[in-house]
Order: structure tokens, then C-alpha cells, then sequence
């Protein structure tokens, strides 16, 4: 039995066996094994032998008893074994391996370095550029100060400017847009504008932005009809400017500004850093549209707006002036007229005009009718030298021979260096040799003191004066009186004067010294100089700011009077008045500036031009230099009157222009007249009394004034020239003064 449970077995486990057999070779069948190893797995059994299986099927190696066929299964094993096997490490692989964690290492060091060289070597750039294209530094404006004159009447003051900016792409250029459309646009624009509608169009028309510039310097009134005509198809941008009420008024002392607000001549030029103030700043971070990033810090700087002036002008005495000049402009035909007035005592500038004028507000052109239709018939060259012309301060810029007004200086000379005094005698029969030149004279005076020489403007007596004070007493003299040096005042471009020095200076050219000719000065070294004379011989610096103010009108800065020094004794200072005012009321030499009831004392001076090298016979430079009242000076002032064509000699070219301003100047300033007998009695004919026009109508002042036979101007002067009905605020001369019949009364409308 035991036996038999053997046997049986023995069978079972060959019979299960060989199911196993049957079943592995049928999964090979039908699965393709010899095709398909490559999708199964290797392993080995208890005995050694490869076993493999995929999809749940085991295949197990045995001997087919056939060596050749065994060896081929067992290459065929093998290599698919190799295949199979991903872990092993062949040298391809290993070539493979190496090449490509190289590239990779390469890579990552290119881009190690090229990470340090933008944060490392160009970080401070980056970081700048970061800074520049995230933040916005936005420079705000200041105020700049006002220009007062010496009442604290506005001359210049700051204002806010419109400019107007239009999409044309949806106001002209888009083709949906009809030619009626187009039409009406440029029409109602160049309405709105001022500008002409050419200008318009084609400022519409042009290739380009979208957004472009139409016009600037707009009212508020005139962007408002913009932005009510076109909505959100225009923009407005507000920029600070300069704004001058008065138009040309005191033009040339008061200068002008840049389209950037900066002074570039005139007071805006001397003063500008005071004028100009500190910009302010805003400083943000913003996005790549231009908003400000949520959570960033924004810095405000805030502007600290300019200090303002005040000057010495006198307002009133200016437009007397002005109006002086432009009528002797026409009497003379002269081709420019500068005058200064001062007060002698203090050095204060009241008054300083060059004619032609223009206005600041448009300083591209002049301001007078005439002159335009001149201006405009000029060629580009002729246009550039007039308008140079006309910006120049000529009162402190241009130097020009004296002639005879140098004569005052030559006397000082004189009596200070004891070489005259009131015995000395001057023979004159015409002319006078020195060297191998006979200078000549206008007249034959005979013997004469050296008060009548000054009296009859006798050059030979004067060259003789001058030979008998000698070159270096003269120039001493002449060096003292400031001639060698700039007067200081507070104006940009002052120019040297041309002296020659006593080494230089021969007999002939001493002797021509001593009437003006052959040296050269400034209009204000001149006047100067003769002030000295009305200020107890004391020289002193001449200004045109009395005071520096903030925004508040507390004073900032308080600009004294300034002695320079001692010229001539008080004993020189007080003859030469006296000589002064004998050449105006007695000689007939300077008659024309004679005003009954005041002692006004001058000189004139007539000098020929040099042309060519020599000097011209019929061009002139003609000028007087006066001062009033000689027994207690309150006024000065020196007229130039550059080339005239109708009339000749300073007398009558000057002489007119200064008793204008003169009478008119110490009739504001409250100086009383004193008449002599003979003086009175032909003031009583001619005089009448101003009646009071202030509070009335203005069409009745006028009427009132012509009554009288007095003749009115209007201040400020309306535009156009169109004289509208208005109260009367203001008058000059006052009320009970009286003056000639046909003087001019001013009545102010504001």
C-alpha cells in the first residue's frame, strides 16, 4: 500500500507537471514569446534557470536536448536578457551620460555667468534705469515776483497762461469726417483762438502725434469756448508766464523773459534769481500707463514762489517821458532818443526810456504803428540789427561822444585844480592852433571868463582850459568823476567808456578832450558825473531797486543809498550850478529849456559822427544834460537825441524834449514855482488854473479841460486808440495848479 500511495504520487506530480508544461509552451504560443521578450521581465528560479513572464505567464528555460538549438536559445536569452536589463551601464551609454550632463553643466554655468553679469557688473545701471522708468520727478513752478514801481504800481507780474491741444485724428483727420465738419471745425477754432484759419488747418493736417499743440497763450474765457465746442476732442494745459500791464512802458528797464520764465535782459535779467524762486518737486512711482502704483510713497517738494522788486521808477514821471520822446521823435526826425531822469541826491533812477519801444508782451516787433510798416519792408539782416537795436539798453550800453556837454567836466577840472577861477580870461576870434591843427569854433566871442566860455559853448576857449589844467590834472579829474569805471547800477550790460591816458594823450588830443571829442562814455557815466554837481560834489551810485519784498510784502532787503566818493569840493560844486543855470536862463545857448518860474540849469552837447574814419559833416548825435532847481536840486536828466534829420545842435533838438519833462516833473513833484517880475506878468497872460476833473464823467473832464484850452491824455491809454466813458480817478497836474494854456492834464481811469 505504501508503495502504491508513492507510485500514485509520483504520477500526480508528474501529471501536474506536465500541465504546467502545456500551459507555459501554449502561453508562448500565443502570446509570440520568441518575437516578444523584449515586453516581459528575467528572473531565476530555485535551480538557476531563467524564468520569464509577462501578462501573468511564466515561461521557465529547459533544454530542448538539441546543443545547437540550446546555444541559439541561450544567445537569444542572453541578448534579450542585455536589452532588457535598463540598469546595466554600457559604454554608450556611459559616452551618452558624460556628453549630456556636460551640456547641462555648460548651460548652467552660462547662465550663472550671465546672471552675475546683469545683477553684478550692470546692476548700478539697471537699478538707475529701473528708478528712471518707475519714477516720475514732476518740477512744479514757483510764482515769479512782481516788478513794482516806487508807488507799488504793478509793472510785471506772474499769470497762468492756457494752451490748447487738439486730437486730430477725431477732429480733422479721420475719413468719417466730412468737408462741412472739417470746415466748421477750423472756422470755430481760429474764432476761439485769434489765429487765422491757414494755421489752423494746418496745424490739424500735419503728419504725426495725435495730440498736437493748437495755440498758447489763451484767456481762461477762450479754452472754456474750446472745451464747450469740442468736449473731450481738445485738452488744456495751464504753464505760468509773465504778463506786463503797461505794454511798452519802461520796456527797456524792465526787460523780458524766455518761453522757460527766465529773465534774459532788463531788471528780469539782473534780478532773476530773486525773481525766480526754488521749484518744487513731486516725485512717484508709477506703472507702465503713467498710474501711480497702489501703496508706493509719493514726495512733494513744495515751491518756494520768487521775492519781488521794487523800484525807483516813478510811474508818472516815466509816461512824461515817454511822451516827451515820441514827440520829439517826430520834431526831430531823429532815428532814436534816450533819456534818464534821476534825482541827483539819492542816485535813484525815475525814469529811463529809448525810443523806438516795444512791448515785452511781443518783443518780436515794435510797438508803434509806424515803426511795424518800417519793420516789415526791412530785409532779414535789417530786421535782426533793428530788433538788437531796440532791446539795448542804450542808457547804460552804448558810449558816444560827449561834444559839448563834456565841457561842465573840463570847467570842474579847472576851478578844482586852481588852473581858472572867476578872474581868468579866454580869448576866442574863431579858432585856436595847437599842434599843426586849428580848431575851429561856431562863433568869434572875444574875451570872455570862463563862465561866458561854458555860457557861449566856446571849444577854443575850452581846449585852452584844458591845456592850461594839463593831461594829468585832467584826467585825475576825469577818473574821479567815475569815467574810468562802470557806475555799478543795477542793470545788465553796462559798457566801459573809452579815456585816453595821459601817456597817450598829446596836446591836440588834450585839447579836443576838453570840448568832447575823442572820448567816449555811457549816457548814465555823464549824468552821474554832472548829479555831483546838485549834491555838494559827491559822487553817487545810481540805482533802480529801492527794496526786495516777499510774497507777503514784508521786506526783505532794503538797498541804501551808496556815496562813492568826494569829486570836487562843495565851493566847485556850487559854481558850476551857478554856470549851469547862467547856460539856460541867460547865455541863450540853452534857451529851449528854459521854464519860467524855475531855475533849470543844463549844457547841450553836439557831436559829428565818425564815418569812415572821419567825421561826418551832416550826422550829429545831439544831446542835453539838465538839472532843477539849481537852488536846491530835486531832478536831473540827460536827452540824446541820436541822428536827427529835421532839426540840428542839442538846443533845439534836446532843449524841447527836456523842458517838457522838466516842467511837467517838478509840477508833480510839488516844487513851487518862483517867478521873477518880468516872469510873472507873461505867466499871468498865458496861465490858467486846472480845475478839479476827478470823480466826473470822463467825457465831461475833457470838455471841462478844453475850455480851457488845456489839452488831456488819457493813462493807461486805451487800446486801439477807442476811448470809452469812464470815471475820472486820478488827475496831474492837481487841482488849482497853475500851467500854460494848451498844456497836457493826464486823468486816470484806474
Amino acid at each position: 500500500m505504501a508503495k502504491k500511495r508513492k507510485a500514485n504520487k509520483k504520477d500526480n506530480k508528474a501529471e501536474k507537471k506536465g500541465q504546467k508544461l502545456r500551459k507555459s509552451k501554449k502561453a508562448v504560443r500565443s502570446t509570440g514569446l520568441d518575437d516578444k521578450y523584449a515586453y516581459g521581465s528575467f528572473d531565476f528560479d530555485e535551480y538557476g534557470k531563467e524564468a520569464f513572464s509577462r501578462d501573468g505567464y511564466e515561461y521557465r528555460g529547459h533544454d530542448t536536448g538539441d546543443s545547437r538549438r540550446d546555444k541559439k536559445l541561450d544567445l537569444k536569452r542572453d541578448r534579450m536578457r542585455r536589452e532588457a536589463d535598463t540598469s546595466r551601464i554600457t559604454p554608450r551609454n556611459r559616452t551618452r551620460l558624460v556628453v549630456g550632463f556636460g551640456f547641462i553643466l555648460f548651460l548652467m554655468a552660462l547662465l550663472i555667468f550671465r546672471m552675475g553679469y546683469w545683477q553684478i557688473v550692470r546692476a548700478d545701471e539697471l537699478r538707475t534705469m529701473a528708478a528712471s522708468m518707475q519714477k516720475v520727478d514732476t518740477e512744479i513752478d514757483p510764482e515769479r515776483g512782481t516788478i513794482y514801481d516806487s508807488k507799488m504800481n504793478v509793472l510785471a507780474e506772474a499769470v497762468t497762461e492756457y494752451e490748447l491741444y487738439g486730437y486730430t485724428q477725431y477732429l480733422y483727420k479721420d475719413t468719417d469726417i466730412s468737408l462741412r465738419e472739417k470746415l466748421a471745425t477750423v472756422r470755430k477754432l481760429a474764432s476761439i483762438t485769434g489765429l487765422d484759419e491757414g494755421t489752423i488747418r494746418q496745424k490739424l493736417s500735419e503728419e504725426g502725434d495725435n495730440l498736437v499743440l493748437l495755440a498758447d497763450g489763451l484767456t481762461r474765457d477762450q479754452v472754456e469756448k474750446a472745451e464747450e465746442a469740442f468736449g473731450s476732442l481738445v485738452s488744456v494745459k495751464t504753464k505760468a508766464a509773465r504778463y506786463y500791464p503797461n505794454d511798452a512802458f519802461a520796456a527797456q528797464v524792465l526787460g523780458g523773459v524766455s518761453a522757460d520764465n527766465v529773465g534774459r535782459s532788463g531788471l528780469e535779467y539782473e534780478y532773476n534769481s530773486v525773481l525766480a524762486g526754488v521749484k518744487g518737486r513731486t516725485v512717484r512711482t508709477t506703472d507702465r500707463d503713467g498710474n501711480t502704483v497702489s501703496g508706493s510713497r509719493t514726495k512733494y517738494y513744495e515751491p518756494k514762489d520768487g521775492n519781488s522788486i521794487v523800484t525807483t521808477i516813478d510811474s508818472v514821471i516815466q509816461s512824461f517821458v515817454e511822451s516827451a520822446l515820441e514827440t520829439g521823435m517826430k520834431k526831430t526826425g531823429a532815428s532814436q532818443i534816450t533819456c534818464i531822469v534821476t534825482n541827483p541826491k539819492t542816485g535813484d533812477i525815475l525814469a529811463m526810456a529809448t525810443t523806438p519801444e516795444y512791448d515785452p508782451n511781443n518783443s518780436s516787433e515794435p510797438y508803434s504803428k509806424k515803426e511795424k510798416e518800417k519793420f516789415k519792408k526791412m530785409t532779414p539782416e535789417e530786421q535782426t540789427e533793428y530788433l538788437s537795436r531796440m532791446w539795448t539798453i542804450d542808457a547804460v550800453s552804448t558810449i558816444y561822444e560827449p561834444g559839448s556837454t563834456f565841457k561842465l567836466i573840463t570847467a570842474a577840472a579847472a576851478l578844482e585844480s586852481a588852473s581858472a577861477n572867476s578872474k581868468s580870461r579866454y580869448y576866442c576870434n574863431g579858432s585856436i592852433h595847437v599842434g599843426n591843427y586849428n580848431l575851429r569854433c561856431l562863433g568869434v566871442h572875444g574875451k570872455q571868463s570862463l563862465k561866458e566860455a561854458v555860457g557861449n559853448s566856446c571849444n577854443p576857449a575850452l581846449a585852452q582850459v584844458a591845456l592850461d589844467t594839463g593831461a594829468d590834472d585832467l584826467y585825475n579829474c576825469i577818473d574821479m568823476f567815475g569815467f574810468n569805471d562802470k557806475t555799478g547800477i543795477d542793470l545788465p550790460g553796462e559798457t566801459n567808456s573809452i579815456v585816453k591816458s595821459p601817456e597817450g594823450m598829446g596836446d591836440v588830443d588834450l585839447a579836443t578832450t576838453g570840448y568832447g571829442q575823442g572820448i567816449a562814455v555811457t549816457p548814465i557815466q555823464i549824468l552821474c558825473a554832472v548829479n555831483s554837481f546838485g549834491n555838494d560834489g559827491v559822487l553817487m551810485k545810481p540805482k533802480l531797486v529801492k527794496r526786495i519784498i516777499d510774497s507777503e510784502g514784508k521786506t526783505v532787503r532794503t538797498i541804501e543809498d551808496t556815496e562813492v566818493r568826494r569829486v570836487v569840493s562843495s565851493e566847485t560844486a556850487e559854481k558850476m550850478r551857478d554856470i549851469m543855470e547862467y547856460y539856460v536862463a541867460d547865455s541863450g545857448s540853452g534857451d529851449q529849456a528854459y521854464v519860467p518860474g524855475y531855475r533849470v540849469g543844463g549844457k547841450t552837447g553836439t557831436a559829428n559822427l565818425v564815418e569812415g574814419g572821419r567825421y561826418a559833416k551832416n550826422a550829429t548825435n545831439t544831446s542835453f544834460v539838465a538839472m532843477a532847481p539849481m537852488d536846491d536840486p530835486q531832478i536831473s536828466m540827460i536827452v540824446i537825441v541820436y541822428r536827427p534829420t529835421k532839426v540840428q545842435y542839442g538846443n533845439f533838438t534836446a532843449g524841447p524834449i527836456v523842458k517838457e519833462i522838466m516842467e511837467k516833473s517838478l509840477q508833480y513833484l510839488g516844487v513851487e514855482r518862483q517867478y521873477t517880475k518880468s516872469e510873472a506878468k507873461e505867466v499871468k497872460k498865458s496861465q490858467v488854473e486846472v480845475p478839479d476833473v476827478t470823480g466826473i464823467d470822463s467825457s465831461d473832464a475833457i470838455k471841462k479841460l478844453e475850455r480851457l484850452e488845456l489839452n488831456y491824455k488819457i493813462s493807461p491809454e486805451p487800446e486801439d486808440g477807442k476811448t470809452e466813458n469812464f470815471v475820472v480817478l486820478d488827475q496831474n497836474p492837481k487841482e488849482g495848479t497853475k500851467v500854460d494854456k494848451g498844456s497836457v492834464v493826464y486823468i486816470y481811469s484806474e
